[in-house]
């Protein structure tokens, strides 16, 4: 695999980071003077967007080059271009080989080119650099709105400004309900498949109004509920709060009892305090981790994705809820109203599958007529290029 060269010392960072800046403003002035389109995104024709930030943004009317701020970008570029998902894409960070093993490897068995693009460093933990952005000379920087401040702070996003290179922030993860459909209508502009988009806009909208309008028909009551964030990646029991998978699980009929219980916007809780809340469902999250390189304990969470079968999913779900004493005293457990959901609903345009699963789990007599593994199966047969195998959804047995 290519990667781009590693974060150097501070003041080796900084001396590079203004030569890189000078001669990227060098070329810039050429192409100006010379007729020459190659480097700045500048030097292109524009046109205004609105990212998920609601900030104006200048971008290049025909982008070639995009540097992604996350490799789980991918979910979206499948959608929009399922023949050729990574085209313009010249750099990422490998958050999705490392956080949805899975999918990574299924993707990269029907499009090997995934492999052959560089890496930068992570934008989180303040490893990738703006040497990285720029040695991949791009003509926009896309990054997801949750770390949309530690790219600033970082310089990333100034530096590449200094360049000629636009930034643009997509957000599934901060304000999913008010953000998804605006994020992928973005991404199909910088694309160039506005109208692959728009028949995905179509489909989304149609999926969450269905459930949002059989809610409201049927006057139903919000079922208390604990969203389980990723157990064994994170020890018992994390979870969201007011954003995120939580408004995923209002929107889908539930009260989050994570709103009322931590104060951030994800945190923890001790298993007594879920127990004492004693809630009628709870949905726990899972993925395919890769071990080793991430925080997960093996045999303490749900590898759900593109590898696991229903059956093991079963099994991996008992067993997270037999190792935690206070929650096998809940209801949710008692009444095996437990489940688990692929973790990466929070963070992907596939969330109106969480939606529908959450308000099956919540009000299942309202909505029995969902099947969730006929749901992802549409999914991949209607806009995705590789095939709906292993679980994304299983309940305690």
């Amino acid at each position: 695999m290519t990667t781009i060269a590693s974060p150097l010392p501070r003041r080796s960072r900084t001396f590079t980071a203004l030569v890189a800046l000078v001669m990227a403003a060098v070329v810039f002035l050429s192409a100006c003077t010379s007729g020459h389109t190659e480097g700045a995104a500048q030097t292109k024709p524009t046109e205004t967007v609105t990212d998920a930030l609601g900030r104006k943004v200048e971008v290049p009317r025909d982008v070639d080059r995009i540097l992604m701020g996350g490799q789980k970008m991918l979910y979206t570029t499948a959608l929009l271009n399922p023949d050729n998902p990574t085209d313009k894409i010249v750099a990422w960070p490998e958050d999705l080989k490392e956080n949805d093993l899975a999918t990574y490897k299924r993707y990269s068995k029907e499009f090997p080119a995934i492999s052959t693009i560089p890496t930068t460093g992570e934008i989180y933990n303040n490893t990738m650099s703006l040497e990285q952005a720029l040695e991949s000379r791009p003509d926009v920087f896309v990054v997801n709105a949750g770390v949309f401040d530690a790219a600033k702070d970082a310089g990333i996003i100034d530096g590449l400004e200094k360049a000629g290179v636009p930034t643009v922030a997509v957000d599934y993860f901060i304000d999913p309900v008010k953000n998804t459909v605006p994020s992928i209508r973005l991404m199909g502009k910088l694309l160039n498949r506005e109208d692959k988009a728009e028949e995905f806009i179509t489909y989304y909208e149609s999926k969450v109004s269905t459930v949002t309008s059989r809610l409201k028909k049927a006057k139903a009551r919000r079922t208390p509920t604990f969203l389980w964030r990723a157990p064994g990646y994170f020890d018992c029991c994390s979870t969201f709060a007011k954003s995120n998978l939580a408004q995923i699980v209002n929107l889908a009929g539930g009260d989050n009892l994570g709103d009322s219980m931590i104060k951030a916007k994800q945190g923890q809780v001790s298993p007594e305090a879920l127990a004492g809340q004693n809630p009628q469902v709870i949905i726990a999250t899972g993925a395919d981790w890769a071990q080793g390189k991430t925080p997960v304990k093996s045999g303490a969470y749900v590898p759900l994705g593109y590898d696991e079968s229903p059956e093991a999913a079963a099994r991996d779900l008992r067993a997270v809820v037999d190792k935690q004493a206070a929650v096998r005293k809940t209801n949710a457990v008692a009444n095996k109203r437990i489940y688990a959901a692929w973790h990466h609903y929070y963070d992907s345009p596939y969330n109106y599958l969480a939606v529908e699963m959450f308000a099956k789990a919540m009000h299942p007599e309202l909505f029995s007529d969902i099947d969730p593994d006929a749901e992802v199966r549409e999914l991949h047969d209607k806009f995705l290029p590789v095939e709906a195998t292993g679980t994304f959804w299983t309940g305690l047995k």
